[in-house]
Formats: structure tokens, C-alpha cells, sequence
């Protein structure tokens, strides 16, 4: 993909305040020349989250979180750094440029604009026959039944396909759209060379979007009472959706899934909608599939527990176990909402009322409880076979459990109410090899913690002054290659933003990786040294006497040991003068 140019980049960042924009999701207090609340990312009773205009950043005393306007943004919305700066320039009002790594990148990245347009063009018509047309009405009367208003409908953009061959086809060819736009939009059945045609007739339309509420992708659902074998027909796979990356209703979701850390998980759009209309706005649906490596990682962003609430037969329990093994190796919490027989979400809260559902999920339990309520109630425990098919069972899925912490805790926990012994539930747990894919899961991208206070005065001392930047570009610093910390002090060597001009501070904020933002983020919401050279200069004379002592006790050590001929012994004494003698002299002024 495309990425976002290092001027667009300075752009957003000079035109967006830090303390305008935070300000914007809550209220901050001033508190001297800075900004304080209560810090979004933990629980506190005192605030201890400050945001400094002049720095240009942000930084809770309390539990570390720190960095630049688009790190809070990344944090605060759970979205991507490229995302974040889109959102914060549609913000200001400044169109994002993009550096093309090749012609072909460039192409994609237009393509991908003329599906979105084509996708927003899509969802128009469809809801404007729903709503407006006589085309609609159908689909209106049907709507109406299922207790679906006009304002829902509007909110969620659903929309109608009408009975046509190519009403859309010619609605979009008008808008200026080509074959080649039409056809990559998997909006149109036709192949190279056949005419294109309307894949959506006759269906109510659901939009798909991606978690930042831009439509990709349909879903349309026959209407009663047609014997279209198709209950659903759903868009395919394009360059822009992809259906095991996606969650209906996540752009809804996200926020209220932060606040909660939960996310409910159900089968179908309708549920979804109503659910999410009965107030309990944290919920999501996957396109179809039992839950994806992408989708669970996704959803991770935002939650800690997954509430599975799928349909009481025999396929929503196939369901549960579908996604679970994917969800338990994401570090999900699984639950289970145990609906009435017969009833899914959607007709529970509408025959029942929302008080009805909100109860089956605050009170689901977790899934291993849930299999062993189930199987009591069924006599399973007292079958001697079946008790040992279902101690399998879980086992197999305990090996999903992200680590052998987790394994023992369930195995202390449910083997007893099986009366079986938590080794041998542990034993019976088949190891699970990971995946190329997991592995590829793994964030990197987290900087290492800078905890060595010689460092860190270094950083401070190269972040304050320009004189204390120049002493340091003119030094040795191989000593301090392999710490966490040298790759975020080259960076402020290397840089030429002053300290004290708030714009240059944003853009030299917004280059830094997550976690060196975190690092910066507390040193320049700290007091400034008051002799920044000076303490650069104790600070690199520390770390040299300290690597000087480490080899000399290595040293120490290695003549410690038997067997050591007499001339390796002489070499390494005289190893260890030479040291003693180069820690004296850097004692002395740098």
C-alpha cells in the first residue's frame, strides 16, 4: 500500500493541537502551562494525565502512557498510525499525499479510492430505493414487521435491490465509472469479455464497512417469500474486502467496546442491529465464518472478553466451538449467552424486552463452565465414556490457552468438577505447534523499554539543547549500540526541531515509533536539566566506567578458573591493569 508522505505527515501534525484535539474526546482542566484529566487508559481517582502544549504531548505520571497527538489518537481509537493521521487531517481539512514505492503501489492506492467511491454511490442507491422509491416497498412492509424503523434504517444504511438486471450498473456507468472500476468492485457479475450485470436483485441490502465506517463490501438478504435457496448473497472477495478481516458493525462497536473491554459476539445483521439499538452498542459479527486469526487480533484492539451469543441448536453451539480455539489463542475471555430454545437475539429482545437479553449476557459464563453446566444437566458426568469424550474435548480446546499459566489455572478449576485430576486433565492437552501465521501476529513493533537513567539523561539532555546535540554527534557512542534507547538518541541527534517551538516538537513526536513516543513524551513533560551538557557529559562518562568495570570482572572471572595455562593468566592480568588504568582516567573530566 501506498504510504503516507513525511510532508502530509508534518501537515497534520501542525495543524492539529494536542490539547484541542484530547480536549475533544474529554474535558481537560488546566493546571499551571499544561493540561490535566484523568488518565483514559487506567482507572485513577487523582488526575495524573498532563498534556503539554508547548511539548506537544502527552504523558500519565500514573501508568506511563505518553507521546504525540497521533499516538493518542492510536491509542484513545484503537486504530493504526496511517489511519490515525487520515483521521486527524480530516480534521483540519488537509488532503493526505502519498509516496508511491512503484507504479504499481500507486495504482492500487487509486483503485482503491474509485471502489470506495463506487461502494458509497452503491450504498446511496440502494437506501434511496428503500426509503424513497416505490421500488422499496416491498422491502419497506418487511422491514416494518421486523420492528425495523426508517431512523434504524438510515443509521445502518440498509438499503433495497431492486428486481433489475442493471439499475446499478447504469447509475454507476452515469456517475463516470468505468468497466474495469465496475467490474474489480464485485458489485457485477461478468467475466473478461461478458456483459456486466447487477449481482444484488431483489434483497434488502446490508453495508459492510471496515472499522473506519467505510463501506467495502454488501450483504443482501432475499425477501419472503421468495424460494431463493440463497438466503444471503454477499459481496466477494475485492481489493478492499476481504470477509475473514472484517466484523459487521465494528466501526459502531469500537468505542463502546473500549469502555466496557467486552465484546458481544453474534451470528447475523439483524441480531447485531438489534442488539446494538436495545443499548448495548459493544457488539460485532463475523461475515459468515467461525472467527479468523485476523478478526480475533482485530477485535483484540478493543476487548478482553468475548461473549459468544450465538442460536440454541445444534448449529449456534457448532458455532461456539468454531471460533472458540481462535479466540482462547487471541487471549479472549470466552463466554457464553445461553439463549431460550428457539429464540435468537433479535426476536428474545423483541418478544422478552432488552432487560431480558442484557441479563443472559451479563450472567454468561465462562465456556468451560458453560460445557460442564451442560453436560451435568445431561446425565454426562455420570457415564463414565462420556465423561472422558468431554475431558478430550476441552482438553483439545485448552490447548489454545495462549500459555501454560493458563493451561494449569483451567486445569485446577474444571478437573475437579469432573472428578478428574488436574495432571491428568493437563496431560491429556495436545501440544499445539504455532503457526507461521501466529508468529507473524506477534507485535514487534514495541519499542524496548529505556530504563537505564544514564541513558535516559542522555536523551533528556539532547532533547533541551542544541549544544549538548552537538558535543554528543561528536562522540564514541558505540557503548551504547545494543541498549534500548540509542536508536531514539541518534534520532534527536540527528534531528534540528527545536525544543521550544510547539510545531517542531509535533513533527518530531509524530517520526517516532509508538514506543519511543512513550519515552519522549515523559522526558519532555519533566523538568528540563538545568545543565544539559554537563550532565550529558557525566552521563556518557558513566556508561563507559560501567563497561570498562563489566570487562574487568569478566576478566576476574574468567582467571578464576582451574586449568588456566600461565601465560593466559599473565595475559589476562595484564588485561585487567590496562582496564583499572582506563577507569582511573575516566574518572577525571570527559
Amino acid at each position: 500500500m501506498p504510504r503516507i508522505s513525511e510532508e502530509s505527515i508534518e501537515r497534520v501534525a501542525a495543524a492539529n493541537d494536542i490539547v484541542e484535539v484530547i480536549g475533544g474526546y474529554f474535558p481537560l482542566k488546566r493546571a499551571g502551562t499544561s493540561w490535566r484529566a484523568l488518565c483514559p487508559f487506567h482507572r485513577e481517582k487523582s488526575p495524573s494525565f498532563h498534556v503539554s502544549p508547548q511539548k506537544q504531548a502527552y504523558y500519565c505520571f500514573g501508568c506511563g502512557a505518553g507521546g504525540s497527538v497521533f499516538k493518542f489518537v492510536m491509542e484513545y481509537e484503537r486504530v493504526d498510525f496511517a489511519t490515525a493521521v487520515r483521521r486527524l487531517a480530516q480534521r483540519a481539512g488537509i488532503t493526505v499525499l502519498e509516496d508511491a514505492t512503484s507504479p504499481g503501489d500507486e495504482n492500487k492506492g487509486r483503485l482503491r479510492d474509485k471502489l470506495l467511491a463506487i461502494h458509497r454511490l452503491a450504498a446511496e442507491w440502494f437506501q434511496n430505493n428503500l426509503l424513497r422509491s416505490p421500488v422499496g416497498e416491498e422491502a419497506r412492509q418487511y422491514l416494518k414487521s421486523r420492528d425495523i424503523t426508517a431512523s434504524i434504517a438510515r443509521s445502518w444504511m440498509l438499503g433495497y435491490a431492486p428486481d433489475q438486471r442493471d439499475g446499478l450498473l447504469q447509475h454507476a456507468r452515469q456517475a463516470g465509472f468505468n468497466t474495469d472500476e465496475l467490474r474489480a468492485s464485485g458489485l457485477f457479475y461478468g467475466d473478461e469479455g461478458r456483459p456486466l450485470s447487477d449481482r444484488f436483485r431483489q434483497r434488502l441490502m446490508f453495508s459492510i464497512c471496515n472499522d473506519y465506517g467505510e463501506i467495502i463490501a454488501f450483504s443482501g438478504r432475499v425477501l419472503p417469500p421468495s424460494n431463493d435457496p440463497a438466503k444471503y448473497v454477499n459481496s466477494p472477495e475485492t481489493p478492499i474486502f476481504s470477509k475473514g478481516r472484517v466484523l459487521f458493525g465494528l466501526h459502531h462497536a469500537r468505542r463502546p467496546m473500549s469502555d466496557t473491554r467486552r465484546a458481544i459476539v453474534c451470528e447475523g445483521q439483524f441480531d447485531l442491529i438489534r442488539i446494538a439499538e436495545s443499548g448495548l452498542r459493544d457488539v460485532v459479527a463475523p461475515q459468515g465464518t467461525a472467527f479468523t486469526q485476523a478478526q480475533a487480533r482485530l477485535l483484540k484492539r478493543h476487548a478482553d472478553i468475548a461473549i459468544l451469543c450465538f442460536d440454541s441448536d445444534r448449529a449456534g453451539r457448532m458455532a461456539v466451538e468454531r471460533s472458540l480455539p481462535t479466540l482462547l489463542a487471541a487471549g479472549f475471555g470466552v463466554r457464553v449467552a445461553a439463549l431460550p430454545p428457539g429464540e435468537d437475539p433479535d426476536s428474545l429482545i423483541r418478544t422478552q424486552g432488552a432487560d431480558a437479553f442484557r441479563s443472559l449476557v451479563e450472567l454468561a459464563p465462562d465456556y468451560f463452565d458453560f460445557a460442564l453446566d451442560e453436560a451435568l444437566a445431561a446425565g454426562v458426568l455420570d457415564d463414565a465414556p462420556a465423561k472422558a469424550a468431554l475431558a478430550r474435548k476441552l482438553a483439545a480446546f485448552a490447548a489454545s490457552l495462549p500459555d501454560a499459566l493458563a493451561r494449569e489455572a483451567l486445569a485446577s478449576r474444571i478437573g475437579p468438577r469432573m472428578a478428574v485430576s488436574p495432571r491428568a486433565f493437563l496431560t491429556a492437552i495436545p501440544s499445539k505447534p504455532t503457526t507461521e501465521e501466529e508468529e507473524d501476529a506477534k507485535d514487534d513493533s514495541i519499542a524496548q523499554e529505556v530504563k537505564d537513567p544514564a541513558v535516559l539523561l542522555l536523551i533528556h539532555a539532547a532533547l533541551t539543547d542544541l549544544e549538548t546535540r552537538r558535543w554528543l554527534s561528536s562522540q564514541d557512542l558505540g557503548i551504547l549500540e545494543n541498549r534500548p534507547g540509542f536508536d531514539l538518541l541518534k534520532n534527536c541527534l540527528s534531528a534540528s526541531f527545536d525544543p521550544s517551538a510547539p510545531s517542531e516538537s509535533r513533527a518530531f513526536m509524530a517520526a517516532q515509533s509508538p514506543g519511543n513516543q512513550s519515552v519522549l513524551a515523559s522526558l519532555l513533560l519533566s523538568r528540563p536539566p538545568s545543565a544539559p551538557l554537563d550532565i550529558a557529559k557525566e552521563s556518557l562518562q558513566t556508561l563507559r566506567i560501567r563497561q570498562l568495570e563489566s570487562r574487568r570482572d569478566a576478566l576476574a572471572a574468567r582467571m578464576r578458573q582451574s586449568g588456566l595455562a600461565a601465560s593466559e593468566i599473565t595475559r589476562l592480568q595484564m588485561e585487567i591493569v590496562d582496564i583499572t588504568g582506563k577507569i582511573k582516567d575516566n574518572t577525571g573530566s570527559i
